[in-house]
């Protein structure tokens, strides 16, 4: 082997990467990307926990609620004018995350006379989320009242009976197949469908269709509604696969379900011929849909929870198609799909999914002419 051939081969391939952009943006772009996400964005430790104490407004009461808000864990939640006859309309209503109910004699009197258990009620559609926030409000409570009464807190007298809702086993399927039903599909079709059109371009047929008596929302409609019938069916599919084989919940309804798909599906379609419009080839096409594809599912909330997102980068969740679904799938199946929350998210996503569909059609039109 001789050095120096070796030498000017390795020059010539550097040569070749510096003048090509994209690949210095595939290289540098990414990692890049990935630290800031990961080091200031992006954190497994749960934050911003939606609290509530209800019960006698008794000192240890204010107390519980004043160590909560300091510890930084939580924000305690609004109720005041609210009407409490259930504990748990307040996470159903999606006022709190987690409520701790005080005996009904208060918090003092249950432990002096070791009455009545403190009840806890989580959300657990995030089971992550609701292991950690157990773990939080038990120390706080076992703190305050050991200030008060230490010989109680380290005796086990005081009794916590936690109640978990909506996925009660707090059970990983449950939490990650609806996550799964939007990733798998925002995937296949970033991919797939931005490849297909970039495909066009890299055969030299775009020329034949731009030629041809079809109008480019013809163009468009035809090489993007296969892959959206595709979008469809995978969300099904993995449905079918999450209900049958792990024994996910489906509590709402198949419409909801189908609904938030479409849309979903509309968005992510809209952003892949958008990224297609300025791809030559297949691999510049693929490479797009990767870059584009990363950032949108860890900003999701599918494996980090979108509430621990700082507030400079929060406004960014905003723009995430795969965020809207991501939520809406799980409150449909996990929490028997409340309208409330669905119609809200469902016109968000439907706001951005038109967005993007109006952004990548006029691209694509302009390229065309």
């Amino acid at each position: 082997m001789k050095l120096r051939v070796l030498s000017g081969f390795i020059k010539k391939e550097f040569k070749q990467i510096t003048r090509d952009r994209k690949m210095i943006i595939a290289i540098f772009f990414v990692p890049v990307m990935q630290s800031i996400l990961f080091g200031l964005a992006l954190t497994s430790e749960v934050k911003n926990i939606q609290f509530a104490v209800v019960g006698k407004p008794t000192e240890m009461a204010r107390r519980i609620e004043t160590r909560a808000a300091a510890s930084g864990w939580f924000k305690i939640a609004d109720i005041r004018g609210v009407s409490i006859l259930n504990p748990a309309d307040l996470l159903i209503d999606r006022r709190a995350e987690a409520v701790l109910v005080m005996p009904d004699e208060g918090a003092e009197a249950a432990i002096e006379r070791g009455g009545k258990p403190f009840q806890l009620l989580i959300n657990a559609t995030n089971a992550v989320r609701a292991q950690q926030a157990e773990g939080y409000i038990r120390s706080i409570l076992l703190e305050v009242a050991a200030e008060k009464y230490p010989a109680a807190a380290q005796g086990g007298i005081i009794k916590i009976d936690t109640r978990v809702m909506f996925n009660h086993y707090m059970i990983t399927p449950y939490f990650m197949i609806p996550a799964l039903m939007a990733m798998s599909s925002f995937v296949v079709l970033m991919m797939v469908a931005g490849m297909a059109l970039a495909k066009e371009k890299e055969a030299g047929t775009m020329e034949k269709l731009i030629s041809s008596p079809a109008t480019s929302v013809e163009i468009i409609l035809g090489k993007t509604i296969p892959y959206f019938i595709i979008g469809l069916l995978v969300v099904g599919f993995i449905c079918t696969i999450g209900v049958v084989a792990f024994g996910v919940p489906l509590r709402g309804h198949i419409w909801e379900l189908g609904l938030t798909a479409g849309l979903f599906a509309l968005a992510a379609l809209s952003a892949a011929v958008f990224i297609s419009t300025f791809a030559s080839n297949q691999q510049s096409a693929m490479m797009g849909g990767f870059l584009y594809s990363m950032p949108a599912i860890l900003l999701s909330g599918t494996f980090f929870p979108a509430d621990n997102i700082p507030s400079y980068a929060h406004w960014l969740v905003y723009f995430n198609p795969l965020m809207y679904s991501v939520m809406s799938f799980r409150n449909i199946m996990l929490k028997g799909g409340d309208l409330a929350f669905f119609w809200q998210y469902s016109g968000l996503l439907f706001v951005l999914a038109v967005s993007m569909a109006a952004i990548g059609y006029k691209n694509f039109k302009s390229k065309l002419n």
